[in-house]
C-alpha cells in the first residue's frame, strides 16, 4: 500500500488522463496493464494506486517511484510504448511532479505552528 508522508525522498506524481465517459473503463485498463505488465517490474517503482471519477470524465493515477529518472527510463521502454499507444484518440492528458507538503489523519492532532 502506498505510503504517504512528508519529505519521503522519493518522487510523486500525480497525473489527470481526461476522458468520455463512455472511454473511461478503457483508460482505467490501460493505466492498470502499465502498472501490472510494466512498472510494477520496473526498477525504482514504489507504487501506483488509480483512481476514476464517479462522472465518468477523469482518471488519475499516484505514483511513486525512487526517482523521476526512474520513470523516465520507464517511459522510454518498449514495454511501455506499446501499452500507452492504447491511449491514442481517448484522453487529454496532464502530468504533473508534485511534493507532499501535509498529511492528516484521523486521530492525530495537527501540528502546533
Amino acid at each position: 500500500m502506498p505510503e504517504i508522508v512528508v519529505g519521503a525522498g522519493y518522487a510523486t506524481f500525480i497525473n489527470t488522463f481526461r476522458c468520455k465517459p463512455s472511454d473511461q473503463d478503457e483508460v482505467v485498463r490501460i493505466n492498470v496493464d502499465i502498472v501490472e505488465q510494466v512498472a510494477a517490474r520496473f526498477p525504482g517503482f514504489i507504487s501506483a494506486t488509480v483512481h476514476r471519477s464517479v462522472d465518468g470524465t477523469v482518471v488519475v493515477n499516484y505514483l511513486q517511484w525512487q526517482s523521476p529518472e526512474h520513470l523516465s527510463a520507464l517511459q522510454r521502454s518498449d514495454d511501455f510504448q506499446a501499452i500507452v499507444r492504447r491511449f491514442a484518440g481517448l484522453i487529454e492528458f496532464e502530468p504533473h511532479q508534485c511534493e507532499v507538503v501535509h498529511v492528516a489523519e484521523a486521530g492525530q492532532q495537527p501540528p502546533e505552528r
